[in-house]
Parts: C-alpha cells; sequence; structure tokens
C-alpha cells in the first residue's frame, strides 16, 4: 500500500493539470499519475523532425482559453510567475481560394471588414454588424463557460430573458450555414467564415451549431487566438511549475486501471501493475465517457449506457509536421499566408459542402479537400533554427474510410501523407524534395492511439452536437463533473464543459470540486 494523497490526478492533459495546480495552491496534497513517459496529453511539443524545429503534434495556437479567467486574470500566476508567454498575431485566420484571391480575419474588427470588401463591400458591412452582435453577447456566454453549467432547462430560461440571450437560443438550433444564409451573399465570405467554424469540429450543414460561427467574431476581435512561446507543451511546462511549486508530486509510466470505490465512494486507485494509492479527498480522472465503465465498477445502467452512446464529432483530424530549410511561398502572396492559420480550398459553396458530405460516407478524395497550415515560425523564432521554418498542415477527413474501415489509415498512411501535401502544393511555390529536411504525418487513427480522450480521432472528445453542450455535455447526468453513486470522483477534459480545444476547461472542475471539499475557490484566486 503506498502513501496517502488528499487528491489524485490520473491524467497529466492541460485539463486535469490546471484542476489539479487551483487544487493545489488551496493545499490539496496532490498526486499525478501519468501513464506515458512523457506530461500534457494533446499539449506536446518536441523535436519530432528535426534537431532544433520544435513542432506541436496536436494542439497548436491557442483560442479559447484566452477569455478564461485562467489566463485572463493570471489566477494561477502561470504568466507571471512560470513562464507562460503568448504571442497575438493580428492576422488570425486566412481563406486562399483556387483562384488566388484571399479573405483575412484580423483580430482588429476594421482591417477584416477591409480584407472582406475587397471581395464583397455589402458582405464588409454586415459583418461588422454580426460581429458586433456577436461581442454584445460575449459576456453572458463566457460567464457560463468556464463554470460549471447550468442545467438546460435553466439555460433557456436564462437565455430567454434578455434580447441578446434569445439571439443565442436562435443560433442554437440552426446549422452553421442556415446562419450564414440569413446574413451574407457572397459564396467566398460564406466560405471563410464557415472553414473557421469547421476548425471547431461542426460541419456546415451540421444543426444546433450555428451558435459556433455566431460567437466567432466576438471571441476573434476580443480575445484572439494567441501563439504559446515555445509550443503548445509550454502551457503544460508552466502549469507543472505551478504545480511543483505547491508541493504536488508526479509519476509517469504509471497507468491507472481503476478507480477503488468503497461505500459509494472513490477512496483511491489501483495501478496496472497492481499498486493501490489511496486519495482523503478526491479521485479525479481524465476518464472519457466510453471508457468510464472500464475504470468504476457497479456504474449505474442508466449512467453507463448514456456515457457509452456519446458521438464524437462528424470527422476527424490528421496532421503533417515538417522542418523546412525556407518558409513556404504563396502565389497569393505573403500577407494571406502570414496569418496564425491558413486555410486553402475551393472558391465554390458547393465544393466545399460536398468535401464535408463525403466524409460522412468515408471519402476523402472525393471532392475539395479541408486543410489549414500554420508557421509558427514566423512569429516565434524560438520554433527553428535561425533561417529556417517549421510547417504544420492540418486536414480533416473520415475517422471509417469507405474501404477498409480505421484500420485502413495505417495500409494507407503514405498514400494520404502524399495526397495531403500534393494539396498543399497547390498553394505553394517552394515545397520541394530541397526544401523539406523532414516530415512526419498523423492519420487520424494515429491520433486516436495517442490519447484515450480522443476517440474516433476527434481531439475535441465528444462532438459540439446540441445534446452534447452546456448542461448535458457529455451527457446530463456527467456534466456537472461529478459520477452519480461514486462520492469524490470528479471528471475533467476536452470532453467535458467548456467544449473541446485548449480551454483550461479544468477551472470549471476545480470550481465543482473546491465547492464539495469547503474550499473558497474566490478566495483562492485573488
Amino acid at each position: 500500500m503506498s502513501a496517502t494523497y488528499d487528491v489524485i490526478v490520473a491524467g497529466s492533459g492541460h485539463n486535469g493539470l490546471t484542476a489539479a495546480a487551483y487544487l493545489a495552491k488551496a493545499g490539496q496534497k496532490v498526486l499525478i499519475l501519468e501513464r506515458n513517459d512523457w506530461f500534457g496529453g494533446g499539449c506536446m511539443t518536441g523535436e519530432f523532425v528535426a534537431p532544433g524545429f520544435r513542432l506541436d503534434v496536436h494542439s497548436n495556437a491557442h483560442h479559447l482559453i484566452q477569455a478564461n479567467p485562467l489566463i485572463r486574470n493570471d489566477e494561477l500566476g502561470l504568466l507571471s510567475k512560470y513562464g507562460l508567454k503568448y504571442i497575438y498575431p493580428d492576422a488570425q485566420f486566412s481563406t486562399i481560394f483556387d483562384d488566388g484571391s484571399y479573405i483575412i480575419t484580423y483580430a482588429d474588427l476594421d482591417r477584416t471588414c477591409d480584407s472582406i470588401a475587397a471581395i464583397s463591400p455589402r458582405d464588409a458591412e454586415v459583418y461588422r454588424k454580426f460581429a458586433t452582435m456577436s461581442r454584445e453577447t460575449l459576456p453572458l456566454l463566457v460567464s457560463g463557460l468556464f463554470v460549471p453549467p447550468v442545467p438546460q432547462g435553466s439555460f433557456w430560461a436564462l437565455l430567454d430573458q434578455s434580447p441578446q440571450g434569445q439571439r443565442l437560443m436562435h443560433m442554437l438550433q440552426k446549422s452553421v450555414l442556415e446562419i450564414l444564409y440569413e446574413y451574407f451573399e457572397n459564396e467566398k465570405v460564406i466560405i471563410h467564415l464557415a472553414k473557421f467554424a469547421s476548425e471547431a469540429f461542426v460541419g456546415p450543414d451540421q444543426k444546433a451549431a450555428g451558435f459556433i460561427v455566431f460567437t466567432m467574431p466576438g471571441f476573434m476581435h476580443t480575445y484572439p487566438g494567441g501563439l504559446p512561446v515555445g509550443g503548445s507543451g509550454m502551457l503544460i511546462e508552466a502549469l507543472m511549475k505551478c504545480l511543483q511549486a505547491q508541493g504536488a508530486e508526479f509519476r509517469l509510466n504509471t497507468e491507472v486501471d481503476k478507480v477503488v470505490v468503497e461505500g459509494g465512494r472513490a477512496v483511491g486507485v489501483r495501478t496496472r501493475d497492481g499498486e493501490t494509492i489511496r486519495a482523503k479527498n478526491a479521485v479525479l480522472g481524465t476518464i472519457h465517457p466510453r471508457l468510464l465503465e472500464r475504470f468504476v465498477d457497479g456504474l449505474d445502467e442508466r449512467v453507463a449506457a448514456n456515457a457509452r452512446r456519446v458521438q464524437t464529432a462528424s470527422y476527424a483530424i490528421m496532421s503533417q509536421i515538417f522542418a523546412l530549410n525556407e518558409a513556404p511561398k504563396y502565389h497569393a502572396g505573403e500577407e494571406p499566408g502570414s496569418a496564425l492559420i491558413a486555410g486553402f480550398g475551393s472558391s465554390r459553396l458547393e465544393d466545399f459542402r460536398r468535401t464535408f458530405d463525403d466524409f460522412r460516407h468515408g471519402d476523402l478524395t472525393a471532392h475539395d479537400a479541408i486543410i489549414s497550415a500554420m508557421v509558427n515560425s514566423n512569429y516565434d523564432p524560438s520554433r527553428a533554427p535561425p533561417g529556417k521554418a517549421t510547417l504544420t498542415l492540418y486536414g480533416f477527413g473520415p475517422f471509417e474510410l469507405r474501404d477498409g474501415g480505421s484500420a485502413a489509415w495505417d495500409a494507407r498512411k503514405d498514400e494520404f501523407s502524399d495526397w495531403l501535401l500534393g494539396q498543399y502544393r497547390r498553394y505553394v511555390s517552394n515545397l520541394d524534395e530541397r526544401n523539406i529536411i523532414g516530415l512526419r504525418f498523423y492519420t487520424p487513427l494515429d491520433i486516436a492511439r495517442h490519447s484515450p480522450s480522443f476517440q474516433n480521432g476527434d481531439v475535441t472528445g465528444v462532438g459540439k452536437f446540441f445534446h452534447q453542450i452546456g448542461g448535458h455535455r457529455p451527457t446530463p447526468e456527467l456534466s456537472q463533473y461529478t459520477v452519480p453513486g461514486v462520492e469524490r470522483l470528479y471528471l475533467a477534459g476536452t470532453f467535458m464543459h467548456p467544449p473541446g480545444g485548449v480551454t483550461g476547461g479544468g477551472r470549471a472542475t476545480a470550481i465543482k470540486m473546491c465547492r464539495d471539499l469547503g474550499i473558497d475557490f474566490e478566495r483562492l484566486c485573488r
């Protein structure tokens, strides 16, 4: 029998570490257990391709976390004490079309409108009004994002009490394209906005996802996405420094096999090698709902059944990372290529829509490609040796391929790696073999293997469907970060509220845990 801790955390993704850091700051004796030989989950930076080239495999730019009081108010001192730094490029997202035209969304609203006006003066004026409406709704939205969600019924009643809330209710019931059709006319403008919304893993025709494209301008022009200096893994380093300063302990290569439950209460964990470690106050697990039954014996059947049924996003992601002799040169010019995220694709809305339809049928290459690129060394010289460059490509596609299912990704890995690179080469002039020092390609199946939280290659954990957001994320029973029938067992992860990406969502789990443990969370953050 091992030593007893106040809180045991199974998994070291950024959500679990965030919750752990708040608890350690409150004086809890915390132990973090990680099954891998590295910490960080999806926030992972390293020299995976060539020496001196620091590349991110999964998370890259950090968007939603910028609105989180964790960062906005620096509640844990990650910025002021523990070395975390962000770069905020003005050019946030661009779409470069196959005819050489482009649109850029800047953090600055006026510059964004000027870019849209080059394509459609009418839609530029509409976008200004659309972004203003989005900003007006933002305080209401942000107030509920990084705290435990209210029950869904109460949430709807709250929204119905104000014009801004009623507008959000409207957006919550429609698809991205249905919302965009209400406001915009030009196909390129619609594609540009829908494509950025798709970065949140919601397809253009997905019902009840319109709120993504509506809230996006509010966030973009108020809390622009940040590029962590040194890589996405620097968030993990800062969290670990914070935890170490509070006396937390860490163990690598220690896989939790079971949550130990006695008398209906979580009292510790059992590792795969048979060790039992006790927790006096709580166990926090980054346990995907589909896997909950493996870790917790005797779950209520309704809780277990709903957890098994959670849906992942309707498409998955693949990534390709490069070490380059020089930065890519775009046919469309330097300006659109310098955006934090540059997207590419057809200028025809029909092609854009059909590509997402193809994903549902297991097809990747039937129509257009949905790809994005990030050249982080443009902004952060620490990412590459002097004069060199990094490049990260992302592509969307089905997890289950039409011929062979998900297993076919292994057999066809080289084929799809060449395909993704070939799609990108349509937009650049200098990405031949002489420029490429090295590259690695990760299929959706590789990404699913990377973390149990990335079921079906979905890095958002579970899909952002209406029945899986807010007080129903990931299920109504699990939405309060607890497991009915098992006291003092808590959940954190990308599959919980707030949904997906690098959000610092473990803050909400910490709030719930502090309430149950009698800890004043507000005082903790002063």
